[in-house]
């Protein structure tokens, strides 16, 4: 089964970040806001990135934490979350209520549907109350109509390469630093091929 890429709307080229992402772009001291300016890019995180970078320890970890707030803020990226009613118990929530969340797409439920048992159940949770492979499934459902930038593996079995394989765009990093583009010509490329 392989799914259609939805280009977004208003033209610009829509990005999700995976929550590796955060380290690589401090590393090389980008300035995502130059980057990826907002006339021509609208740049996502999932609310399941959200969580990931919210358990990021404080202490030790400081300047990453100061320069994820600093640079959502600045480049207006916004929190995607699917509709949802909010559950009881421990850990945070993973869906949006009113005027937060977005119903899933058709695409985003068949999806789900064909990784769930491979990449999803039965799998424990990490440090961030998520279950194994959670954030890379909620990113790679992104990636049938926005750009999913990771710095994963691109072999690695998982969410991420199975929606690469049927469809999804998942731009990985790995060769970025040899390509000699700067970022956005290496995400204008792999957009053109859409």
């Amino acid at each position: 089964m392989t799914w259609q890429y939805m280009k977004h709307s208003d033209g610009r080229i829509a990005v999700t970040l995976d929550s590796n992402v955060w380290n690589f772009l401090l590393d090389r001291r980008f300035d995502l806001a130059v980057e990826l300016p907002l006339a021509e890019f609208v740049i996502f995180v999932t609310r399941e990135v959200e969580i990931e970078v919210l358990a990021i320890p404080g202490a030790s970890k400081a300047a990453l934490r100061d320069f994820i707030d600093q640079t959502i803020a600045r480049c207006d990226i916004k929190t995607t979350s699917v509709y949802g009613f909010a559950t009881e118990g421990p850990g945070p929530q993973r869906v949006g209520g009113f005027d937060q969340g977005a119903w899933q797409s058709q695409t985003e439920r068949e999806f789900y549907a064909a990784i769930g048992g491979r990449f999803l159940f039965g799998k424990g949770e990490k440090g961030s109350q998520l279950t194994h492979n959670e954030g890379d499934a909620a990113v790679a459902a992104q990636s049938f109509s926005s750009i999913a930038l990771t710095c994963g593996k691109r072999n690695k079995c998982g969410p991420l390469r199975f929606a690469a394989e049927h469809g999804g765009k998942v731009l990985y990093l790995d060769d970025f630093d040899q390509s000699g583009l700067t970022l956005r010509e290496y995400i204008r490329t792999f957009h053109a091929k859409a």
